[in-house]
């Protein structure tokens, strides 16, 4: 089958987003499998290295620079790539005449809308209303309006969207049942988000130590900031006095100016991008997760656990993995509980031992990659069919 992806960001190997990286996957597992492919997707100037990597999985890749690989005011950029988006894959739609189209984000699908001429499904890597929702409940005051009207647009828009796909993809059983409570029809599957690294715990650490704390994630997100900078406010001074020995290294590219401020080593790293996040997980004795808004599947947990790293989170980030807490990871939402819980791993080398090992276990089992597969290629394979079969 000739199956068209569609994406915001360029999805490869190592390229530094979560989404991006699963997608790859995603695509090379259906390559294997025999099925052809072509891309469309936005690339920043720094992304054209891995454009090689693509091209031999795919028959054709139609890029467009990413509004921020544009010069001139983010507004003005941020439109002419979106719109030079959606003219590539009007473009590629009538020059590849694939069998299948398949989009991925709520963006990607807003703006491919009206442009499939043949079945084509959605995979919503966040359902936007549920994290805007979480943002509306810590705020008050006059601050909390724009973000109600950001809610209830969202709450709107997002089930709107997903009626106009022939199958919506939720990539958890936390964000399936969101969508199949809002849609109230069509039909919804949950194709997982898969650990990028799942490489054996051993030599080849990025630092050296045994009282590591890290932190990965993008940035650029607001939600990775936040929830560090809390850490940081509210965690981190405990755990430093409790063991000051510890290191807490946050590891991700483009750390705002006000992180990078807050470095101060060898207590607190800030790296910014690094080529192989699999040195600094095997490096870590302890990772954190303290995000105050989550979602999804988070990629950077999923990767700890199937790297043998026992995680300390808040609640909302276990929402899509659907962990048992104290087995598998530990769960957190307050400062003084949070802060003991890396504490007491810190400490306790069996227990960081127990936790580990069954989160390994529990993401092999929950979240293998050819099972993830099987389920998108009998969807579309049904998808299809029924299309034919309409059509004869």
């Amino acid at each position: 089958m000739h199956i068209l992806f569609a994406y915001k960001q360029f999805p490869a190997p190592s390229v530094g987003h979560a989404g991006g990286e699963a997608l790859f996957r995603l695509m090379e597992a259906l390559h294997r499998r025999g099925h052809r492919l072509t891309l469309v997707a936005r690339i920043r100037d720094e992304e054209l290295t891995h454009l090689p990597v693509v091209r031999s999985i795919c028959e054709g890749v139609y890029t467009v620079p990413h509004h921020r690989s544009l010069a001139g005011p983010r507004p003005l950029a941020f439109a002419r790539s979106y719109i030079a988006l959606r003219g590539a894959i009007r473009r590629a739609i009538r020059t590849e005449a694939p069998d299948f189209v398949h989009v991925e984000t709520t963006q990607t699908a807003l703006t491919a809308l009206g442009l499939c001429r043949v079945p084509c499904s959605y995979r919503t890597q966040d359902v936007n209303w549920f994290l805007a929702g979480q943002q509306l409940a810590q705020l008050h005051g006059a601050r909390r309006w724009p973000v109600w009207i950001r809610w209830a647009f969202l709450r709107m828009i997002e089930p709107w969207i997903c009626r106009k796909y022939d199958l919506v993809l939720a990539i958890s059983e936390g964000d399936r049942a969101l969508l199949a409570q809002a849609c109230a029809q069509g039909r919804i599957d949950v194709v997982p988000l898969t650990p990028a690294v799942r490489a054996a715990r051993g030599h080849g650490a990025a630092v050296a130590g045994e009282a590591n704390v890290l932190f990965v994630g993008a940035m650029s997100r607001d939600h990775n900031v936040s929830g560090i900078v809390w850490f940081l406010d509210h965690v981190w001074p405990i755990v430093a006095r409790q063991v000051p020995e510890a290191r807490l290294y946050i590891v991700g590219r483009d750390p705002p100016v006000s992180l990078q401020a807050r470095m101060d080593p060898p207590g607190v790293v800030v790296t910014g991008a690094v080529d192989d996040l699999a040195p600094w997980y095997r490096a870590a004795a302890v990772f954190v997760s303290p995000l105050l808004v989550a979602g999804g599947l988070l990629q950077k947990v999923m990767d700890a656990m199937a790297m043998g790293v026992p995680v300390v989170a808040t609640c909302v980030c276990n929402h899509g993995i659907g962990a048992v807490p104290g087995e598998h990871l530990v769960i957190a939402d307050d400062p003084e509980h949070f802060a003991y819980a890396v504490v007491g791993l810190l400490k306790d080398p069996s227990e960081r031992s127990r936790i580990a090992t069954a989160a390994q276990q529990f993401v092999v089992e929950r979240y293998d990659l050819e099972v993830a597969v099987d389920r998108f290629d009998r969807s579309i394979h049904n998808l299809v069919a029924d299309y034919v079969r309409r059509r004869a």
